[in-house]
């Protein structure tokens, strides 16, 4: 796997689309591909957190661009990096970073494969050294999200809390839905709120019946005048885009 790059004219009409890459893989732990990009704009900085395959292994990494040469389409990134030392058999997906720091440090999150597929969260002052690993959002037995849950983009700033998209899966049916968590503003370990429905699951055929069907799977997302529009993949076949106002979302 890699990654592409297309432009939009305003939020769903694809103005350009190129035909080659823009990132790949390049380390040894990412031999088979790089995958689940989330990217945050942070101090003149394309931050881009993805998983790196290596055989059948997944484990969260870091590049960077400035933002001026990602709008001049200059894919000149920096070297890739893990994010975390390699833990023996422990897989790591869905990290995601914070849009800016909180009391000085950066945060992120990420579901490693630890005993049960939850949403983590850490601390860090240079994006190399994590720490105050603590565990944010676990799945809910009998509900829509019981399987396993990760971050889709990164979190939102609200007035006074944190927008956190993420997907959950429901073991009966193996179903990706998405659902939206609230989080703390100055302490975004505390879960303010969590929905208890799903606010996108699959419905249309092209969301149920593809590659990996009954899947809607969102890695990022933008804010237009009030206006959430998340960008999620459907049955590992289409790209589509979905639109709520952000004042729908509240406790």
């Amino acid at each position: 796997a890699r990654l592409g790059y297309a432009r939009l004219r305003g939020v769903e009409e694809v103005e350009e689309r190129l035909p080659y890459p823009i990132f790949q893989p390049e380390e040894w732990f990412e031999a088979q591909g790089v995958e689940d990009p989330r990217a945050t704009v942070m101090d003149g900085q394309v931050v881009l957190f993805y998983a790196g395959k290596e055989r059948e292994m997944a484990r969260i990494a870091v590049s960077t661009v400035s933002v001026e040469d990602f709008l001049q389409e200059r894919w000149s990134w920096s070297r890739h990096r893990l994010l975390l030392p390699v833990l023996v058999g422990v897989h790591n997906r869905n990290a995601a970073l914070f849009p800016r720091r909180i009391a000085g440090r950066y945060v992120m999150l990420h579901r490693p494969m630890w005993m049960s597929e939850n949403i983590w969260l850490a601390y860090s002052y240079d994006l190399k050294h994590w720490f105050s690993h603590k565990v944010l959002m676990e799945p809910r037995p009998g509900s829509w999200d019981d399987a396993k849950i990760g971050a889709a983009g990164p979190p939102i700033e609200l007035e006074d809390s944190w927008l956190l998209i993420y997907h959950g899966v429901e073991s009966s049916t193996w179903t990706y839905r998405l659902g939206y968590a609230l989080l703390d503003k100055e302490r975004p370990e505390r879960v303010l709120y969590r929905c208890e429905e799903p606010i996108l699951e699959p419905v249309e055929p092209y969301e149920r019946e593809g590659v990996t069907p009954n899947v809607v799977f969102s890695c990022g997302h933008v804010v237009v005048d009030g206006v959430l529009y998340v960008y999620y993949g459907a049955a590992d076949r289409v790209v589509c885009v979905a639109e709520a106002r952000l004042e729908e979302f509240r406790a």
